[in-house]
């Protein structure tokens, strides 16, 4: 059962007419908000689309105009930044296969949360937002971080496990971050440090 109050509605019913539309059959939703659809656990806004394969730009932009105002914020030859009615949208031609079944629900195909946890932890390992390390803390109530690192792997044929592990303990850019909009319980940012820190302290120090 996917957790509704997780995104806004405005946020929810494009989803849906994204969802709908034959042409982007081979996107996924992917990132914050698929998992906090899945897990309940904060509030997300943007909408990730992923899928393995190519598009134009203008392709994407014929398909939106008839959902309402759309404005292009940035594009490169394999991702696409767009404001759609107010909410942000990201199309990305990904080359990384999806690992665990994809979970399709109420016309709307969302990533795995193993697919999303393998990509979490290489977000941590670029620069890792505060809203990553408030994911992955909740992802490991459902995983363990080995687990976790596996799907990784799995995931990543160029990944480095040494990259992730450093990343896991850097927080000091993503404490610059806004605060995340929680749904489940009140866990402060200094929690969600020592939750990660002791998880990486006990499976890899």
């Amino acid at each position: 059962m996917l957790h509704r109050t997780a995104a806004l509605p405005a946020t929810l019913e494009l989803l849906k007419n994204i969802m709908a539309k034959p042409a982007l059959s081979g996107f996924y939703l992917a990132g914050g908000t698929s998992l906090a659809l899945q897990t309940g656990h904060r509030l997300s806004r943007d909408l990730d689309f992923f899928g393995k394969r190519p598009f134009e730009a203008q392709e994407i932009l014929d398909e939106m105009h008839g959902l309402g105002p759309v404005s292009l914020m940035s594009q490169s030859k394999n991702i696409l930044i767009l404001n759609v009615r107010e909410v942000k949208v990201d199309f990305v031609n990904y080359r990384y296969p999806v690992i665990a079944p994809p979970v399709e629900e109420a016309g709307m195909r969302l990533l795995s949360t193993q697919d999303i946890g393998a990509m979490k932890l290489a977000a941590v390992a670029g620069r890792g937002r505060k809203r990553d390390f408030y994911d992955l803390y909740f992802l490991l109530q459902q995983y363990s971080l080995p687990e976790l690192m596996r799907f990784y792997l799995q995931k990543f044929d160029d990944g480095s496990e040494f990259m992730v592990v450093r990343s896991l303990t850097y927080f000091e850019d993503a404490s610059q971050d806004e605060e995340v909009t929680l749904l489940k319980g009140k866990v402060k940012w200094d929690a969600v440090k020592m939750a990660i820190s002791r998880e990486v302290k006990k499976h890899y120090r």
